[in-house]
């Protein structure tokens, strides 16, 4: 079937046939999103995911999150094999676009600390019937993505193609950085915890509340370590800053989960996590100009230089060695 007529039947069944759609910003997956606002005064959101974008995935982690208080959007009708969901409208303050227009990052970061916090201390799994086994962020598969560097972006640099034992040597050291991340806590791990991620819903909701935190993107869900969504949160991909905010917003959940594990643990652990993903990052955004979408490469430059920042800590000693025998950072 034809997908305008695909999304035109989705949208009838459900009453919001007569409704106008504006559509908006797409992210950098293929998911597109429409703002849809019906001659009754209702507004929705109507997301079309092709089915690689884990539409039900959204759906099921969506509820999920909403059972233990937190604010994902109502989900309102969904076709999630289609990849069609109706929901919520979080409204227009993205907590990333406020940053662009000069916002103070640190009082936002630290309301998404908060939900974490609340998240962490709150989650549990959903029962068997209720969803599908999430996926689970093991040391090994960090290590696969963190290869997405060698993948795409150092055969780019080195103008050829990584030796096996070159690629091996590499998995190794992955292997042996992330070692420490075993001694944190594992909880729910939104995996793209980040501010253009959130939106900002104090317009409607007291600041002080974890609900006037919006999250919107979680289909890459799973079980991993407390850690990642702190440096998630506090990436340098789109602007920078959030590397010098991390030691604060570390301080913060600590002081918020008060853990039995030391503090040194959780820093170490966001340093090793923030490489991974930086490095994992690079490797997407090299992809992305090979296939032809190059503009995200203005970001390379901010993100090459912090990585050469984190690779001074101990934590990161296998790699900052193999990059030494294999200089293409």
């Amino acid at each position: 079937m034809n997908r305008a007529l695909e999304i035109a039947d989705f949208l009838g069944e459900h009453g919001w046939e007569d409704a106008v759609p504006t559509s908006l910003p797409a992210d950098w997956a293929s998911r597109h999103y429409a703002r849809l606002n019906h001659p009754d005064g209702r507004i929705a959101i109507l997301m079309d995911a092709p089915p690689e974008q884990k539409t039900p995935e959204y759906v099921m982690i969506a509820r999920l999150l909403t059972r233990i208080g937190l604010h994902a959007p109502e989900i309102y009708a969904a076709a999630p094999l289609q990849g069609l969901v109706l929901m919520e409208d979080l409204g227009a303050r993205n907590i990333g676009h406020l940053l662009d227009q000069g916002e103070a990052a640190a009082p936002y970061l630290k309301r998404c600390i908060t939900v974490l916090a609340h998240l962490h201390q709150n989650w549990v799994a959903p029962a068997p019937h209720e969803a599908g086994p999430l996926p689970r962020y093991t040391t090994t598969l960090f290590a696969e993505q963190a290869g997405l560097f060698i993948d795409y972006y150092a055969p780019s640099i080195l103008n050829r193609d990584i030796t096996p034992d070159e690629k091996a040597a590499f998995d190794a050291a992955w292997h042996s950085a992330l070692r420490p991340i075993s001694q944190l806590p594992q909880n729910l791990m939104l995996r793209d915890f980040m501010p253009d991620n959130v939106m900002d819903l104090s317009d409607r909701l007291p600041s002080e509340a974890v609900t006037s935190i919006g999250l919107v993107d979680f289909q890459d869900a799973g079980v991993g370590p407390v850690a990642y969504d702190i440096a998630s949160l506090c990436e340098i991909v789109r602007r920078a800053g959030g590397d010098q905010l991390l030691p604060q917003m570390q301080a913060h959940y600590i002081s918020l989960v008060k853990p039995d594990y030391e503090a040194e643990d959780l820093r170490r652990a966001c340093v090793i996590l923030s490489a991974q993903r930086h490095m994992r990052i690079i490797g997407i955004i090299t992809r992305l100009a090979q296939n032809g979408r190059p503009e995200k490469q203005a970001y390379l430059p901010r993100i090459r230089a912090q990585m050469q920042v984190w690779l001074r800590d101990p934590a990161l000693a296998a790699i900052t060695k193999w990059l030494e025998k294999v200089p293409c950072l």
